[in-house]
């Protein structure tokens, strides 16, 4: 066996091998099985179908190989044939060019042979027409000379023609073509009728010219014309802008005129606005733009006094113009500030600007007109949302004033109230954000938005609404009359004012902010601190506090002097209940008290006495302990005592002073008022027996009850104890109850 043969078959082991036990990659096997590929072996591949594959399955692969190969042969010498013929045209191509430019060379050499025999023939052409070639020119010029003689005889009807034609540029350019030979031979008796005609007809073309330079509905075009014409007539360009600038000025003068006595047609705000910017423009600043622009095209030479007095013509106009824009947009819009109104607003006033900026730009002139014109709008617009903003709530306050319920739930009447108050500023705010919105011009300058967003937003009608609200609130309790606010309200609109105090304001303020790019918390620029306003709506709480206790306690202690009014306490029967008023006194007491719990906290508490913690105990149970003035006996009632006492409580007792914003100071003040006022009442009456035993039952009865409304038990003792003595030194006959007869009465 060979050398070459050992190698083979130890090859063919080594990938059987590598197979068998999975050495080799699969990308590599796959490879030396693909008939296609460059690694493809044949050895490898027949001992794979040996191996793997059935005689019948052998026989279709060789049958199928054979019919590969076949169409691979037929194939090959298909490509063969069509490389052969594309051959063979080639061949014959390059033959042909061959045999083309052999006949373009003889066809060149025949055409310089023509041209030879041309320059021959012109040559001997010009020798023969040499001698008369001057008196052809000779004829040419006569014949030339009388055809102008010509045109000057008929140049007077033609010119009439042109003019009555209105055909002026043909006019002028007749007139122009024999002007210099007028001049030259006016003077000349068969030139001078010639001359003198024509003159007129000039006259009334200047006329003509002039006529349409002035006239108020002539376009661009015809102007333009009509100076150039009259340059060429002889017309000064000096003189023709002057003039120009005089008649435009006139004619943007009654622009502004018609602006200035615009009235609105039955459109809403929002529309009539944008109607009347749309004059503005269509009018006045085309007209300014289109003046420019004309100008600078029918004299591009003017000297630059032309182009000054010009510049000063519309300086003056637009000077004129923005006063008059601003005052009717003020106008028309009113006060009005919705979302829609001030969209229109903007919209217009950036038409505007872009206008005027693109009349600025002609003009090269580096004037602020349209940025001090929508800064004053804006301001005086920002004004007008503050003052509509106050109506708002002004009315709002109104209808709550006058249809108010005292048995309106306080607590869901602070979130409507706030709601309401909320949602107009809210309103407000979203309205203005137009004049600031990322797709209008103007608003792309940052010192306007600065100035707009710190100084009109937020400090002409945030701040400035904030503090006339306080106010406002304020203000509802110097109410009287029919214009006096229910009580409850009062005590609704002082948990508001908290509201603003503690929250609402900065989070109104944060939102604002927000929305106008302005830093949070910045206190640049002189802006009024936040904690400016809040304290004046702490002031307001605290009025309305003061107001809410003065109405209630006013109510009860009406109450109680009617109750004593009406009746004779030196011959009144012995009592046999606690009298209705104090009844009805501790449920107006009750009712306060339910109403602040829903508004307030509970406020700081004395620690109770252990007689407070038994009277919460059932009836059935019994008191063992009372009070000091409850279990005295006529006998041991010192006046003089009682005196003293009466005037070491009454100088400890403050009923003017501060009411927290907690239910147990308000409720306190309530009581201490009412008890006060109980106190005069008693003062004023004189007493018999059985009626200071009724004023005993009755201040019994407010002792058991009381002291779960109040923080300071003691001071309600004191102001008890007063009572009963002044009731004793008032009596004629000072007998007091037992008090288990007392307890009794009461617990029944």
């Amino acid at each position: 066996m060979s050398k070459e043969a050992t190698e083979n078959d130890k090859r063919k082991r080594n990938n059987l091998l590598s197979q068998y036990y999975g050495i080799t990659k699969e990308k590599d096997v796959e490879n030396l099985f693909d008939v296609d590929g460059k690694h493809f072996n044949a050895d490898a591949y027949v001992d794979k179908l040996v191996q793997e594959t059935s005689l019948k399955q052998l026989i279709d692969k060789e049958q199928e190989l054979v019919r590969e190969i076949q169409s691979l042969d037929s194939e090959m010498q298909t490509l063969v044939y069509e490389n052969y013929n594309k051959f063979i045209l080639a061949t014959d191509t390059i033959r042909q060019m061959k045999s083309d430019f052999k006949t373009m060379e003889d066809e060149m050499e025949k055409l310089v042979q023509d041209m030879s025999q041309i320059a021959t023939f012109a040559n001997s052409i010009s020798s023969n027409l040499q001698d008369r070639r001057q008196q052809i020119t000779k004829l040419s010029n006569i014949h030339e000379l009388l055809k102008n003689l010509q045109f000057l005889f008929d140049l007077p009807t033609k010119l009439k023609s042109s003019v009555e034609e209105k055909n002026y540029s043909l006019a002028v350019k007749y007139y122009a073509k024999s002007e210099q030979v007028l001049k030259d031979f006016g003077d000349h008796p068969s030139f001078s009728g010639i001359q003198s005609d024509c003159q007129e007809i000039v006259t009334t073309l200047r006329k003509c010219l002039k006529d349409q330079f002035v006239r108020a509905e002539v376009t661009s075009r015809e102007l333009e014309e009509s100076v150039t014409l009259l340059s060429k007539l002889g017309e000064s360009s000096t003189s023709l802008a002057l003039e120009f600038t005089v008649i435009n000025k006139g004619r943007l003068e009654k622009d502004l005129d018609d602006l200035s006595s615009y009235t609105t047609s039955g459109e809403n705000n929002g529309e009539a606005v944008l109607a009347f910017i749309e004059k503005c423009c269509n009018t006045a600043l085309n007209n300014a733009a289109l003046t420019i622009a004309t100008f600078n095209n029918i004299f591009p030479l003017a000297s630059a006094k032309d182009n000054e007095g010009l510049i000063d013509m519309a300086v003056d106009v637009i000077n004129r113009l923005c006063p008059v824009v601003k005052t009717k947009v003020v106008e028309i819009i009113g006060l009005e500030m919705s979302e829609g109104c001030c969209l229109s607003l903007v919209a217009a006033l950036d038409k505007f600007h872009r206008r005027l900026l693109a009349v600025q730009r002609l003009l090269m002139s580096d004037n602020q007109w349209s940025s001090i014109l929508i800064t004053d709008v804006a301001q005086i617009i920002s004004n007008r949302a503050a003052e509509n903003l106050v109506v708002k709530w002004t009315q709002e306050l109104q209808g709550w004033r006058d249809s108010w319920n005292n048995d309106n739930q306080p607590h869901g009447s602070v979130k409507f109230i706030e709601g309401a108050l909320i949602e107009h500023i809210h309103r407000t705010l979203v309205a203005l954000t137009a004049f600031v919105g990322n797709h209008v011009t103007f608003s792309q300058d940052y010192q306007f938005r600065q100035t707009f967003g710190r100084r009109h937003v937020r400090e002409g009608v945030f701040i400035m609404s904030l503090k006339k609200l306080s106010i406002m609130l304020s203000n509802l309790c110097n109410a009287t009359g029919k214009d006096n606010a229910s009580p409850t309200l009062i005590l609704v609109l002082s948990r508001v004012a908290i509201d603003f105090n503690q929250n609402l304001a900065q989070s109104l303020l944060s939102l604002i902010e927000e929305q106008f790019d302005i830093p949070a918390g910045f206190q640049g620029d002189n802006l009024t601190p936040i904690s400016a306003v809040t304290a004046e709506f702490r002031q307001a709480s605290q009025t309305l506090l003061q107001r809410y206790v003065q109405s209630e306690s006013h109510v009860l202690v009406q109450m109680i002097r009617k109750s004593m009014d009406s009746r004779d306490w030196l011959t009144t029967s012995e009592p046999r209940s606690v009298r209705p008023v104090i009844k009805r006194v501790l449920e107006e007491i009750s009712r306060v008290d339910s109403h602040a719990a829903q508004l307030y906290e509970e406020g700081s508490r004395k620690d109770r006495s252990s007689d407070s913690s038994r009277r919460t105990h059932h009836s059935s149970s019994r008191m063992q302990q009372k009070s000091s003035w409850s279990s005295l006996g006529p006998s041991q009632l010192d006046s003089s005592l009682l005196n003293n006492i009466q005037k070491l409580f009454s100088e400890r007792i403050d009923l003017s002073g501060t009411v927290e914003p907690n239910k147990g100071s308000v409720v306190m003040a309530v009581i201490k008022i009412c008890l006060k006022g109980f106190l005069e009442c008693v003062r004023l009456k004189t007493f018999g027996k059985y009626g200071i035993q009724q004023i005993q039952v009755d201040c019994y009865y407010l002792q058991l009850f009381l002291w779960r409304f109040t923080f300071d038990e003691n001071l309600v003792h004191s102001l008890l104890d007063e009572i009963l003595s002044s009731a004793v030194q008032r009596c004629l006959e000072p007998v007091l109850m037992e008090p288990g007869v007392v307890e009794l009465i009461c617990e029944r």
